[in-house]
């Protein structure tokens, strides 16, 4: 039962946020209720964009105190060869939701723990030795990631729910990524235009995409949905903008200021 709320309580959340204009993550929503759900002290958002600097978000608010430049230099100097995850992760290349309990020995031995447990007591002042990962993007140097400490691991059941949440939150990721570029590329009165429209976020980028010559299974693949979903998508973009058929609603979007106009060709 408890897991069922956890699920329903996940469920309310995302369904909110993919009704959202978001050109960057909630994680002042999300850090909370990872917390909560899994019983955990301690939750952390991660990004880095390729040479870029670290972001690092945690909650609560004051979780890193006055130690917020240790942990930062911690993560760029000693994390690659002391962080059990992080070891995992540079090693194979994955991408799944992974706790440190389930790492093999042959990516963190015994002495990798230790220096870990080291790090979370002198670094970070806060026992989350217990941390599982929840990676929303690993991809040419980007990496942006969810992190949940606690003191006790992860049973079965809430790494099944993990997973599950992993899957949903890269779909969200990759919306939130497109709906930023499109909204940039088309200016200011993008979202309020859209809005207008009746268009949500991932009609909207649903829309983009169609205008570039994706077909609907590859706009499925690049949002990890399935294409019959896309292709609900596209009904509603159609209904709403009055047309029938892709090329007719690039036109009348084009025409609304909702894509960039057409390329002149002068001869």
């Amino acid at each position: 039962m408890e897991t069922i709320q956890r699920e329903g309580e996940w469920l309310d959340l995302v369904a909110d946020l993919i009704t959202r204009p978001l050109s960057g993550w909630p994680v002042d929503r999300i850090l909370p209720m990872l917390g909560r759900s899994f019983g955990a002290p301690a939750s952390t958002f991660y990004a880095q964009e390729p040479g870029g600097p670290i972001e690092q978000r945690g909650w609560p608010a004051d979780l890193y105190a006055d130690r917020l430049d240790d942990a930062l230099r911690w993560g760029r100097e000693r994390a690659p060869f002391d962080h059990p995850l992080l070891r995992y992760y540079l090693a194979t290349g994955r991408d799944e939701a992974m706790q440190i309990a389930d790492v093999p020995e042959r990516f963190a031995d015994r002495h990798v723990h230790e220096r870990w447990r080291a790090a979370c007591e002198d670094v970070f002042s806060v026992d989350v030795v217990s941390q599982v990962s929840l990676p929303v993007c690993l991809d040419d140097g980007t990496n942006r990631s969810f992190l949940i400490g606690r003191v006790d691991a992860y049973s079965p059941e809430e790494m099944a729910l993990l997973r599950r949440l992993q899957r949903v939150f890269v779909g969200l990721d990759r919306q939130i990524a497109a709906h930023a570029r499109w909204s940039a590329r088309i200016g200011a009165l993008a979202v309020p235009t859209a809005d207008a429209v009746g268009l949500t976020p991932r009609e909207s980028v649903v829309l983009d995409m169609l205008a570039t010559g994706a077909t609907a299974r590859a706009i499925a693949r690049r949002l990890t949905v399935g294409e019959r979903t896309v292709q609900k998508h596209l009904q509603r973009v159609y209904a709403k903008l009055g047309v029938a058929d892709r090329l007719a609603a690039v036109q009348r979007a084009q025409l609304l200021g909702l894509l960039p106009p057409p390329l002149v060709v002068r001869t």
